[in-house]
């Protein structure tokens, strides 16, 4: 984890707004569901608790607006 607040991986439901931290970048995603089929589809989940999706590898996740 990246930071205390966010949340692991697992619990993470990509038809829900959230923001996820990638760790190939160390930035912040804002995420909408717009693409949760493909998250669902082709996301793999890794043995350190990330999930590499497309470029990015997401390590946390937390709500919008922190709620």
């Amino acid at each position: 984890m990246t930071h205390p607040s966010l949340r692991p991986m697992d619990a993470f439901d990509p038809t829900e707004p959230a923001i996820l931290h990638d760790r190939v970048s160390d930035t912040i995603i804002t995420w909408t569901a717009d693409q949760a089929d493909d998250y669902r589809r082709a996301s793999r989940p890794r043995a350190d608790g990330t999930v590499a999706w497309k470029t990015y590898l997401f390590d946390g996740w937390g709500n919008v607006l922190g709620g």
